[in-house]
């Protein structure tokens, strides 16, 4: 009989802490642009007008990750997150599924530990505000993965919704940081030394005009061609443009793709976090001005999540086994 091990979304909370998750993704992260991962691209379907992906990667040390996922904005309406998943873990001599995991925590871990490695190379060393773009279910995430690598002296906040707002503005209050709820995200922007997007927009809402140097801009949002999160302005100031995957970003969003095309941005200057982590950028990264790190999310990171958790779950006698 084949053996699962099942891991909830609170137990991979418990086990996928920063200081653990970040050295792994910067690992995964260096192992695919030297090219020893097997990383497809991702599947990408829509269904009711919603936005589903199968994505699957081989990880050296971590082994085959397999994720379902799906992006249901109108779930916010329902009570529902937005975005929800499924991971499957495999070994990858035998072929035997090792483990099944709850996928939305383990999509907002890691992605949070791909943004916070950006963090840890390219933000601003003194402290200064943070503003937070979407305060959704993957904002928390952010902010506190983020924490670990930059001091922030408060945190803006700017959400459509005045009560998504408000809400975050108590779990900032809950980490002992001072919130402040931003009516445009000009005035979250201006002065900011760390923003990180994380919302649904399809328009930019990281604006060229109102970053002031030196600032580091993550944005995780504006996952297909046609939505942008962060304006021409934005793109054409900043000194440095680091990608999770060149070949994701061109297929996936607007934000690299459109400014690519009209010339006012070179692949061939676009830094993957791999390389950056590796010190092998195609040109040197200048820290000081206006940096940015785009991600559409890349497989690596869920074989990578996912292989780390079981490792530890399985050290710890976390999570619940069953057999198939």
């Amino acid at each position: 009989m084949v053996k699962v091990l099942l891991i909830s979304g609170p137990e991979l909370e418990n086990l996928l802490t920063p200081e653990v998750l970040v050295n792994s993704i910067a690992d995964a992260f260096r192992k695919f642009s030297e090219g020893k991962t097997v990383t497809p691209s991702r599947t990408v379907m829509w269904v009711e007008g919603n936005w589903w992906g199968i994505m699957q990667s081989y990880v050296p040390g971590y082994g085959v990750g397999v994720k379902v996922v799906n992006v249901v904005p109108a779930n916010v309406e329902r009570g529902l997150p937005t975005i929800q998943a499924l991971v499957t873990l495999y070994d990858h001599v035998t072929g035997s599924p090792l483990a099944v995991m709850e996928g939305s925590v383990l999509t907002a871990l890691r992605t949070a530990a791909a943004s916070a490695l950006s963090v840890k190379y390219l933000a601003p060393g003194e402290a200064g505000p943070m503003a937070i773009m979407g305060a959704g279910y993957q904002a928390r995430y952010q902010l506190r993965f983020a924490l670990h690598y930059f001091k922030a002296t408060e945190v803006r906040i700017y959400d459509v919704r005045r009560e998504a707002s408000e809400t975050f503005a108590k779990y900032v209050e809950g980490l002992g940081l001072k919130p402040v709820i931003a009516s445009s995200p000009k005035k979250a922007i201006r002065g900011a030394r760390l923003v990180i997007e994380a919302s649904t927009t399809k328009e930019p809402v990281i604006l060229g005009k109102a970053l002031e140097p030196p600032v580091h801009v993550v944005s995780i949002g504006a996952h297909t061609p046609d939505s942008r999160a962060i304006d021409d302005d934005a793109i054409l100031k900043a000194k440095a443009v680091v990608v999770d995957s060149r070949k994701a970003v061109m297929e996936e969003t607007g934000d690299i793709i459109q400014p690519v095309r009209s010339g006012l941005l070179n692949l061939s200057e676009i830094c993957e976090l791999g390389e950056l982590v590796a010190g092998k950028c195609p040109k040197p990264i200048e820290v000081g001005g206006i940096t940015i790190y785009k991600s559409v999310g890349v497989a690596i990171q869920d074989a990578c999540a996912a292989g780390l958790a079981y490792k530890l779950a399985k050290e710890r006698g976390i999570g619940r086994e069953v057999e198939l």
